[in-house]
């Protein structure tokens, strides 16, 4: 019988390049991790606000997360790109999550001793939000250095599935274990999961950069803005996936303010909706996955941002358990779709002499403005109430796809250009140093 081989599956391409396996192995382990931090940390959050005698603020203390998060997240992501464009993307992943690591080990050590506080954890926000600034760009452009382009929407898709899955599992498993070990515990777990990133980088061969840009960095970083304000489709997906990112993205951060401890069926609600979420999350990663079979990106780009926010408004407004978590599941699956056809759209528009640039602006999104999304619905959902500040978001959302619809013809029309298919993988040589190669 012949063995089963990646080849068999066009969905699994990107499986075919050793160095891949291995790091998409060691993200999904540490994704794993991640999401379970996010669910401690809400907990830790809205229990803070509880022994603060002021439980009615626990958005607006979420919200200050997002808060912390955006005051480094901005100004880091800006020279990010230029960085990960000029300096070896494997170092700086090494230092992004040893850094990211220790932080995580330190709060879990403070909610042991019973020391942390709102100020401990806004604090641990900004140092993991600076780290994971110069992270996401170096961990976006080193993907195309170790799978051939051909094979790029299978990696694309199955990072997403990597981040994804782990936001299905994460969850379910930080609920199931949240009371024998606690916040500490599930903050230990996640420190240790970065071991598995750090080993699958000890792996990977160096990932020198394309070119050495001959200028400084301010200049470089002044070269990629303009590099996309020059391309009106980077600048309009860029546009509408960050009204997305920033109205309807924090609606999973702000999830504990609308849950807390709560219970249903003898299970976290907490953990039952972000797993939801999850759950839409992977599915519309695996669509992704198969995009490579797909030419017509930019009219499920603006369907999924229509989707996206019709289902937070939805979600917002039900009261009913089960329907609420069906709603979940489509608004996370909205979501992700958006961000997979933008992230595959940017990638096919882009010269790899300005991918790492032009990612960390698609980085700025998630690290800079949607923090700051997170602490304007925070702040409403403490005035008005959570519900009403999610359906805030999916109406503006919802508009934003309804506007790229209407007037946006260059992102309705636009097709993935097409590409002969490769196939068998071989190693990918870089020429310059003479070694083959092969995401929190």
């Amino acid at each position: 019988m012949r063995r089963w081989s990646p080849e068999d599956h066009p969905l699994l391409d990107a499986f075919r390049s050793r160095d891949f396996r291995w790091f998409w192995t060691g993200l999904t382990v540490s994704n794993i991790g991640s999401w379970m931090q996010v669910f401690a940390l809400g907990i830790l959050v809205v229990q803070i606000a509880d022994r603060d005698g002021k439980p009615e603020l626990a958005p607006l203390y979420l919200g200050l997360m997002g808060l912390a998060r955006a005051l480094p997240g901005i100004p880091c992501t800006l020279i990010a790109g230029a960085v990960a464009d000029r300096v070896d993307r494997r170092r700086i992943l090494f230092i992004t999550q040893t850094t990211m690591a220790f932080t995580a080990l330190t709060l879990s050590v403070l909610a042991y001793l019973g020391l942390a506080n709102l100020a401990a954890v806004l604090v641990a926000a900004t140092i993991q939000a600076a780290a994971f600034s110069f992270d996401n760009p170096a961990r976006q452009s080193i993907v195309p250095r170790i799978v051939p382009m051909p094979f790029y929407p299978s990696a694309i898709g199955l990072q997403s599935a990597a981040f994804n899955g782990a936001s299905i599992i994460g969850p379910l498993v930080a609920g199931l274990l949240f009371v024998p070990i606690g916040v500490g515990g599930l903050l230990l777990v996640n420190a240790l999961s970065f071991l598995a990133i750090l080993g699958a980088l000890f792996v990977i061969p160096r990932i020198p950069p394309a070119a050495q840009p001959s200028h400084g960095l301010l200049r470089s970083v002044l070269e990629g803005g303009r590099y996309v304000r020059a391309n009106p489709v980077l600048l309009w997906i860029i546009t509408i996936a960050g009204t997305g990112f920033v109205w309807a993205g924090p609606a999973g951060a702000l999830l504990p303010a609308l849950a807390g401890e709560s219970m249903w069926n003898g299970i976290s609600w907490l953990s039952l909706l972000l797993s939801a979420f999850g759950a839409g999350a992977l599915s519309a990663a695996i669509f992704v996955m198969n995009v490579a079979r797909v030419r017509s990106l930019g009219t499920i780009f603006i369907a999924a941002a229509i989707t996206n926010g019709v289902f937070l408004i939805l979600f917002a407004i039900t009261s009913a358990p089960l329907v609420a978590l069906a709603f979940a599941y489509v608004t996370g699956l909205g979501g992700t779709l958006m961000a997979g056809m933008g992230n595959n759209m940017l990638q096919a528009t882009t010269d790899d002499t300005y991918r790492g640039r032009v990612m960390s602006l698609w980085g700025l999104l998630f690290i800079g403005l949607m923090p700051v999304g997170q602490l304007a619905l925070g702040a409403l959902g403490s005035l008005f109430g959570i519900h009403a500040a999610l359906m805030f978001g999916g109406v503006i959302t919802l508009a934003a796809g309804v506007y790229a619809a209407v007037r946006l013809p260059m992102l309705r029309k636009w097709r993935m250009p097409s590409r002969r298919v490769v196939p068998a993988v071989p190693p990918v040589t870089i020429p310059a140093t003479g070694v083959s190669t092969s995401y929190k």
